[in-house]
């Protein structure tokens, strides 16, 4: 029973294995039928028919190459690749039959991937074929068009000629190019070449676009030449003219004729360069042109500033000239009525001798351009260069001017300020001295006394230097400035001093509260009394009290100097 279901197994998997043979064999066949159709859509396409055409046409030239280029490569499609196909539709049939079936699919890919390319070339050639037959009536078309439009162009150069000045002799020649191109167009046509025709026609457009925009850009140059540069060529002559017959002169190196002559030759040059129709040199002519006539304007034009600046100002400098000597005059007066009073030592009254000096040098070279003007020998621009510095030195001779009458000035403000100070100085000593002896105080160390008749000496001496005739008035601000500190110096040793003292007396006080108990505190209270009441050493004496007390009581005499403190500056306010 057993060996029964094994023999039933093994036919069902024979059955169904020769079915899925016979199933992909038939699906194999349906491809390879599909790529023989495939094929025969390659020789469907009319390649020969077209061939045959244009061989009766007798095609020449470009045309012809063209033609027997796609002829050859027709011809190796149809002796090879055909063949080789069909050779490898046959040989994948013949393996579907036989059951080879993955050798049948192998075969029928590369047989589809061969197919495809030859379609592709084949549509190709097909494609080049159909425009080469078209050619010859779009080339009739393209003529018309372009024929059109040169015609076009040859009326409206016959009928506005005159708009085209000199150029018109070279747009006419470019217009015979045309027309020698237009007779080679029809000879390569009745030779049957159309694509040597075509490219002849492609040629022809261009030369007739360039030459239109020619036509449209020369007439506009040519206007602007004759209108505006030829206009301002006159201009620039009659002005020159004229400024000659008013006796200008010009600098040196500068010739405005030479100059209008680079103006026309420019112009010319820009003619020249038009009627050969050479619009990109054109332009550049005309370019360096205005700046050439933009030149010659400006060099004129600087000339008629600078003669409305003389004009206004050759009284003005005049002016200028003698408020800036009268102030030399007032300085020089100034000075000698200061230093009567005062010794100086800046030499001021030379600086002015050497600034009137200056003054009438330059009023002699104002003079001479004055009278080079009335002579017709100077330009305006050299004139004014020359009034231009005069007038910056003139403001500098008068802003040191006045920098010297002002410093006089300050002379008697500063001899002022200096007998406050005296005055404050003075007040400054009796009010120390009056301090000193407001505290009874036993007597003065040697080194404050040395200090205070040092400074009462400087004051001394301040003062007699206040009472010359003349007064040295640097001399005396030094003087100043040292007694000031020396005061200074002083009111703060005062200071310290009574300070030191009247410590002393409290620190006392407050260790008197100790005397009964402590009696070593009074070995302490004695040595200080000497140090106070002999030596007047109050610094010495206040710390040798503060020391015992706070051997008694720690921070004591810090408590005693901060009640101090404390009373002293309520005092004050």
């Amino acid at each position: 029973m057993g060996f029964i279901i094994a023999l039933i197994i093994i036919i069902v998997i024979i059955l169904i294995g020769y079915g899925l043979l016979y199933y992909l064999g038939r699906k194999q066949s349906k491809t390879n039928l599909e790529l023989d159709e495939k094929k025969q859509e390659i020789m469907a396409i009319p390649v020969a028919d077209k061939l045959y055409t244009i061989r009766n046409k007798n095609v020449s030239g470009n045309t012809r190459r063209l033609f027997e280029a796609e002829q050859a490569k027709w011809q190796t499609i149809k002796q090879y690749k055909l063949p080789e196909i069909e050779a490898a539709l046959v040989q994948a049939q013949a393996d579907a039959d036989k059951f080879s079936l993955i050798k049948s699919r192998k075969t029928a890919e590369e047989t589809e991937k061969l197919i495809y390319d030859t379609l592709q070339d084949v549509q190709n050639i097909n494609q080049s074929l159909e425009e080469l037959l078209a050619s010859e009536s779009k080339n009739e078309a393209y003529f018309q068009e372009v024929n059109d439009r040169y015609a076009k162009i040859r009326k409206q150069l016959l009928a506005h000629g005159y708009a085209y000045g000199d150029s018109q002799e070279t747009l006419e020649k470019h217009l015979s190019y045309i027309e020698l191109d237009f007779t080679k167009y029809n000879t390569l046509m009745s030779d049957a070449d159309y694509l040597a025709a075509h490219d002849v026609l492609d040629q022809t457009k261009e030369g007739i676009e360039a030459l239109e925009a020619m036509m449209e850009e020369i007439p506009k140059l040519l206007d602007k030449i004759d209108n505006e540069y030829e206009e301002q060529l006159e201009d620039l002559k009659s002005g020159y003219s004229q400024m000659l017959d008013m006796d200008f002169q010009f600098p040196s190196g500068v010739r405005v004729d030479e100059e209008i002559q680079q103006v026309e030759k420019g112009i010319e040059q820009c003619y020249a360069a038009l009627a050969e129709c050479d619009l990109s040199e054109t332009s550049s002519l005309m370019s360096a042109t205005e700046t050439q006539i933009d030149r010659s304007y400006e060099l004129m034009e600087v000339e008629l500033r600078a003669k409305e600046y003389i004009e206004k100002n050759q009284g003005n400098l005049e002016q200028r000239i003698n408020q800036v000597r009268q102030s030399n005059r007032y300085g020089s007066l100034e000075i000698d009525r200061v230093s009567q009073n005062y010794l100086l030592h800046d030499n001021e009254l030379g600086k002015l001798q050497d600034y009137a000096d200056q003054i009438d040098r330059i009023h002699e070279e104002v003079d001479t351009v004055n009278q080079r003007l009335g002579a017709h020998v100077i330009a305006y621009t050299d004139m004014q260069s020359v009034y231009k510095e005069k007038y910056e030195q003139l403001n500098e001779i008068d802003k040191a001017q006045s920098h010297i009458v002002g410093s006089l000035a300050n002379l008697r403000q500063k001899e002022r300020d200096a007998r406050d100070m005296l005055y404050s100085f003075d007040l400054d000593m009796r009010n120390m001295k009056r301090r000193v002896n407001q505290y009874h105080l036993p007597g003065l160390p040697d080194p404050y006394l040395d200090r205070y008749f040092a400074t009462e000496d400087k004051v001394g001496e301040l003062e007699r230097k206040m009472n010359r005739v003349k007064l040295d008035m640097d001399e005396i601000d030094q003087l100043v400035n040292e007694v000031s500190e020396a005061i200074e110096r002083l009111d703060l040793e005062t200071e310290n001093m009574i300070d030191q003292a009247l410590l002393t007396e409290q620190t006392v006080q407050y260790a008197n509260r100790y005397r009964a108990n402590h009696p070593e505190l009074n070995q302490a209270i004695e040595k200080s009394s000497y140090y106070f009441n002999q030596t007047f050493d109050y610094k010495k004496a206040h710390q040798t009290i503060s020391q015992a007390v706070d051997q008694l009581e720690s921070g004591a005499s810090n408590k005693v100097e901060n009640q101090y403190r404390q009373e002293k500056e309520e005092r004050l306010f």
